[in-house]
């Protein structure tokens, strides 16, 4: 134990006397480590994220919008789902539990008071809060009676209270919406921001009767459908299901493409191990180049160390230190350097991520697994560059090396 601590003491004045070795090789290992721990924690931030969005979104419910996936990628908005697909729909699943069309209009103008600000407006039935696990903090939905008869009447996303109303009651008063003045019956609970960075706080539920008649005046059409089936329920055979009665209902031809576009959970998943494997891709070169270059960096200035401390190893040697000894504190300092460059690393990898989840909105989520990953794998860049150069300096002659 003792010959062990006279070496970890040796090699921590080796590594404190070659200032300039050590921080270059605490530089290579630092950015490698960084661009791993990056990779790990982007990976788990994915999958945290995946699941925490299905849980928001429904394991048991899909959304069907309007148009093919094609023209919904490049933003049109063709309304090809009606009114009569959702009577269909609703007769021929039974698992179906609910079912609720949704009209939107972007770019909706809002007055209160002189205070006016842009939103989204969505048209919706009163089971909005049971179709999206999303409940009122103040006021309440609007009734069946009020749906009907065509009231307008909203509920407002918290956002849209903050910056209309400020500090005022929001529940009660009137507000104008695309020139349709509309009375404030609630407000929704906090919801935050999508992965792509979209403010779901920010918009207006209306009756989808209100919106047909008073702002779109489109009895048919809706923009998209939301469906929750029975807990328990296959989705994947339901989402098939719902994908052949649209079909059937649209007259379309077996060689024709879908004019609509069903999200369900597996899409969700699908999307972000996508957006994953494109990070890890990226990350994974930039780690793998820079511990690559980190590791021909510690060789190298290990091996002119070596050239270097010839008479210390010679003096060394002579006085009874044995080949094992040598290379065991060569192998110590790689390990001091490489852990070291570990911490520097996962540090910088905190920087970093804090920049990209500004920009891009991307989940990170650190933890002991990513920081313990990124640590294994520079210790073993590090014994594998050193190898070299600790195994030549056990092997030098003592007595060439005092004359050197």
């Amino acid at each position: 134990m003792g010959r062990f601590l006279n070496l970890l003491k040796q090699s921590l004045i080796a590594v404190k006397a070659y200032k300039l070795r050590t921080f270059f090789s605490l530089l290579g290992i630092a950015f490698g480590v960084a661009s791993l721990s990056i990779i790990v924690a982007a990976v788990q931030g994915s999958y945290y994220r995946a699941y925490e969005i299905i849980d928001v979104f429904g394991p048991e419910s899909i959304l069907v919008f309007s148009g093919s996936r094609e023209e919904r990628g490049i933003r049109q908005r063709k309304k090809t789902l009606t009114m009569k697909d959702i009577e269909v729909l609703k007769q021929n699943i039974p698992q179906i539990k609910l079912i609720m069309p949704v009209l939107y209009i972007d770019d909706a103008q809002v007055y209160y008071k002189g205070n006016i600000i842009t939103t989204k407006v969505y048209g919706v039935s009163t089971q909005f809060e049971e179709a999206w696990n999303w409940y009122l903090i103040e006021g309440r939905m609007f009734n069946r009676k009020e749906l009907e008869t065509k009231k307008n009447v909203c509920v407002i996303g918290l956002y849209i209270k903050q910056e209309l109303f400020k500090n005022e009651e929001a529940v009660g008063k009137m507000i104008v919406v695309n020139r349709l003045p509309c009375k404030v019956l609630g407000v929704l609970s906090r919801r935050g921001t999508t992965p792509t960075g979209r403010n779901l706080d920010d918009r207006i539920l209306m009756p989808y009767t209100t919106v047909m008649a008073k702002i779109n005046h489109d009895f048919i059409y809706v923009n998209s459908i939301r469906i929750r089936f029975e807990k328990g329920s296959d989705v994947e055979k339901l989402v098939e299901k719902v994908r052949q009665i649209l079909r059937q209902n649209h007259h379309l031809r077996p060689e024709q493409s879908d004019d609509f576009f069903i999200l369900s959970p597996t899409e969700i998943i699908r999307f972000l191990v996508n957006l994953t494997g494109t990070l890890v891709l990226f990350l994974g070169l930039s780690s793998v180049i820079s511990l690559t270059v980190g590791g021909f960096v510690l060789a190298n200035l290990f091996l002119l160390s070596v050239n270097e401390r010839k008479k210390e190893i010679g003096i060394r040697r002579a006085v009874g230190a044995k080949k094992s000894d040598i290379l065991l504190q060569f192998i110590i300092e790689a390990v001091m350097i490489t852990v070291i460059g570990s911490v520097l690393g996962f540090l910088l990898a905190f920087v970093g991520a804090h920049f990209l989840t500004k920009i891009a909105q991307f989940p990170i989520k650190f933890s002991f697994v990513a920081f313990g990953f990124a640590v294994f794998v520079s210790v073993i860049v590090g014994l594998l560059s050193v190898l070299n150069p600790a195994l030549k300096a056990a092997r030098l002659n003592p007595i060439e090396a005092i004359r050197e």
